[in-house]
């Protein structure tokens, strides 16, 4: 009988608290193919590390520990490189210039940024954060010091609003290959993620759409950065796609609700190709 490769599915405590049945599903996929997950939380590592893993399934977001881990020989899935570039909003977006995005001003506690008054509305968000939190969409000065004041000393950022604010495109990718998509769209306002109450709907992806998402795929590729298993997010401008965000973590919720696509499973047998 082949030998069961054992590895860790990786979360803090917080997040796989919300994401136990996930974490479940993960580790019921990759039995069959002889791969043994067994759930480690963040807070429990120490280094160097005393019994170690075969491989890593990252779900925490700490370039740190995925850099520890990698030290030690261990493949991590997503990379730390990964890691790094996605959970920082203005890493990614610094990372992908030359791609179409909308114009973005970091902000921390010392910057004299204000937009002009043909700027308004902008949208202002932490640099670090996920799943749309403290996301608004300032229309004036005095509204634009409140958002940012839910953010701050932490950086922010504040970006151009999209002509089509409210509606945006998750593409799920895996190894280097686009999946499926799905658009969301906000009931009002301009989050439109699905926790958040955002309806969702399969999406047949256009060309535009997937020149753009293979343009980032290329590039995360050639900057030893590959994308095991994330989301490219995508705005629509003047009626054409925009790079919104890279989401290293993604949840794939709405994916199970739309269609009949198993991206887990897909996921846990390309990484038993792998190694």
């Amino acid at each position: 009988m082949k030998a069961k490769k054992s590895g860790w599915l990786l979360y803090d405590a917080g997040d796989y608290e919300d994401n136990r049945m996930f974490a479940a599903h993960i580790q019921d996929k990759a039995q069959p193919l002889g791969l043994e997950l067994q759930v480690v939380l963040t807070h429990t590592l120490a280094f160097p590390l005393h019994n170690r893993p075969g491989f890593v399934i990252s779900r925490q977001r700490n370039q740190k520990i995925s850099q520890a881990l990698e030290r030690e020989g261990i493949p991590v899935f997503n990379s730390a490189k990964v890691c790094e570039i996605c959970n920082d909003k203005r890493a990614t977006h610094t990372f992908l210039q030359g791609l179409p995005q909308m114009e973005t001003h970091f902000i921390d506690s010392d910057s004299s940024y204000r937009p002009t008054r043909d700027t308004y509305p902008v949208v202002v968000k932490p640099a670090i954060g996920h799943g749309g939190d403290r996301v608004v969409l300032a229309g004036n000065e005095a509204e634009l010091g409140s958002a940012l004041a839910t953010i701050l000393p932490k950086p922010a950022l504040v970006q151009a609003t999209a002509s089509e604010a409210g509606r945006d495109l998750r593409v799920y990718v895996l190894f280097g290959n686009i999946v499926a998509a799905v658009m969301r769209t906000a009931k009002e306002g301009i989050v439109s993620n699905y926790k958040r109450g955002g309806t969702i709907e399969l999406h047949t992806i256009t060309k535009a759409e997937t020149a753009l998402v293979r343009k980032v795929l290329q590039h995360f590729a050639e900057h030893g950065a590959p994308l095991s298993f994330a989301g490219v997010d995508m705005l629509y401008h003047n009626g054409k796609p925009v790079v919104s965000e890279v989401e290293d973590v993604v949840g794939s919720r709405m994916l199970y609700q739309v269609s009949d696509i198993d991206i887990i499973d897909l996921y846990i047998q390309e990484i038993a190709k792998r190694l």
